[in-house]
């Protein structure tokens, strides 16, 4: 038998489908047998103050989800814009004459080419004061000391 080419393509979906359906159809016709006869003889045995507490925890319990999915809602995920802001106030003042930045709560130079591509690179300070190296790999940002002054050997 040759089947259509849509039908093909969508053989499973069609059939997990049916399946899925049938066990619904039968479900929610043994659920209406059971709640019918629920309905007619248990539930008129249960006294009214039962049923107000019963009422009560669900009101409650609907409340609770309410005031959960607000919360959720208002502490989302700070935007990449805030982000950015918080990362950038964390450092102190662009020191100029070194072109290099420093930190508010850490000693030491900070990179600011990494700064401007919001990664925190510690730079290291070569021997003798000469200047800063950062030492972030695909960085390598150089600021030498203007204020450094060589050593001078004394020639024999």
């Amino acid at each position: 038998m040759k089947l259509p080419k849509w039908l093909k393509r969508h053989l499973r979906t069609v059939l997990v489908g049916g399946i899925v359906g049938l066990f619904v159809f039968f479900g929610a016709r043994i659920y209406n047998a059971v709640v019918g006869s629920l309905l007619a003889h248990v539930f008129p045995a249960i006294p009214n103050t039962v049923l107000l507490s019963l009422c009560s925890i669900l009101l409650l319990t609907a409340a609770l989800l309410g005031c959960w999915v607000r919360y959720l809602y208002h502490h989302q995920e700070p935007t990449a814009e805030e982000k950015s802001e918080a990362f950038h106030d964390q450092f102190g003042e662009f020191v100029a004459n070194l072109g290099v930045w420093t930190h508010k709560t850490k000693p030491g130079y900070f990179c600011p080419n990494c700064k401007m591509h919001l990664r925190e690179s510690q730079m290291l300070e070569f021997p003798q004061g000469r200047g800063w190296k950062c030492l972030f790999h695909e960085c390598s940002y150089l600021a030498l000391n203007p204020d450094y002054k060589a050593p001078t050997w004394p020639l024999v």
